[in-house]
């Protein structure tokens, strides 16, 4: 009698955490940039990509967006060699903000936002 009862419980613990897993949309954003720029993001396979980007204006943007599960890692890092530059850093899940960094006239200075997408 007590595993008829148990059965159910079980049944209705595995379903609910099937529904935390549920997917995401992930977005990264390098803004007000002015100059070169050296990316390293990590992408839905887990992978590291490089990227050197060439700002032209504090207008451009970079993005790279893509769809991971809850409780996966994100991961972007950002570093720019020109003395006068910036950069701002951003991570969204479903269009929120959920970390952002940022650095002025600190050239060399690796920019690191990262975490676990949350439940």
């Amino acid at each position: 009698m007590k595993k008829l009862i148990y059965l159910p419980l079980i049944f209705v613990v595995l379903v609910s955490c099937e529904k935390e897993r549920q997917e995401v949309k992930v977005k990264y954003e390098i803004s007000n940039a002015y100059s070169q720029t050296e990316i390293n993001y990590r992408n839905s396979e887990g992978n590291i990509i490089i990227e050197t980007i060439d700002f032209e204006s504090i207008e451009d943007v970079w993005n790279f967006s893509y769809s991971d599960n809850r409780g996966e890692i994100v991961y972007i890092s950002t570093r720019y060699t020109d003395t006068t530059s910036s950069v701002n850093v951003r991570i969204l899940v479903d269009g929120k903000i959920y970390k952002q960094g940022s650095s002025n006239n600190e050239p060399n200075k690796y920019i690191t936002v990262s975490g676990t997408i949350p439940y």
